[in-house]
């Protein structure tokens, strides 16, 4: 079976609000365990260093939120950003790399919190192949085409060697995943029916060393 090919998505406009709004989640998650109950754009330029007119103008594009005033309701707002970005539903993820950075993510409490949930795991060491992690069974990488279900995952995370990754992603694409998320600083080309996206460590690493020269 083959697929037209496609590159990456670049990062439009839609894209950038899109973070940002992922960022504002994060932080009402943060201030809804505190028991704060309200919260104004000027809080959120404070914790968060964007402008208040940023903060407004981002929510406008999805409706009216809060009271001129008065500010947003810490609940209501986490409620409806969630459900902009999706994640008022649970997503089924495969990892695929369970060692070094694929084993922080599978301990990470943000999953949960985003409606993350890791129901497959996939890995080619053969110490952790047919044991379990946080209670989830590893399976061999080798047979991911015959032990993935892919009716079952709707995001494939992939924390393993760059040069791995392009053949990673032509395979889960064949087997009808919509989605991917990988960590390497060379770009992939998506199948068709695939958005895969990437997180570059450097690219923050850059942003780092500028701000200590």
């Amino acid at each position: 079976m083959t697929h037209k090919r496609r590159r990456q998505p670049k990062a439009d406009k839609k894209d950038l609000i899109i973070r940002r709004l992922s960022v504002y989640l994060r932080t009402l998650d943060h201030l809804k365990g505190k028991g704060v109950e309200v919260v104004s754009s000027s809080d959120l330029e404070k914790i968060e260093g964007v402008t208040q007119s940023l903060v407004r103008r981002d929510l406008a594009n999805f409706g009216t939120f809060g009271v001129r005033g008065v500010g947003y309701p810490v609940p209501a707002l986490r409620e409806q950003i969630a459900r902009i970005l999706g994640c008022d539903r649970l997503w089924n993820v495969v990892l695929i790399g369970a060692g070094g950075f694929g084993s922080v993510l599978l301990h990470s409490e943000s999953f949960q919190g985003r409606n993350l949930q890791i129901v497959q795991i996939f890995d080619n060491d053969p110490q952790r192949i047919g044991k379990s992690l946080e209670g989830i069974p590893v399976h061999d990488m080798a047979q991911l085409d015959r032990e993935l279900d892919a009716r079952r995952v709707d995001i494939a995370i992939i924390a393993v060697p760059p040069p791995e990754v392009q053949r990673i992603v032509n395979q889960l694409g064949q087997m009808g995943i919509r989605g991917a998320l990988y960590f390497a600083s060379r770009p992939v080309t998506a199948p068709e029916n695939m958005v895969v996206l990437n997180v570059d460590i450097t690219i923050e690493l850059g942003v780092l060393t500028h701000h200590l020269s």
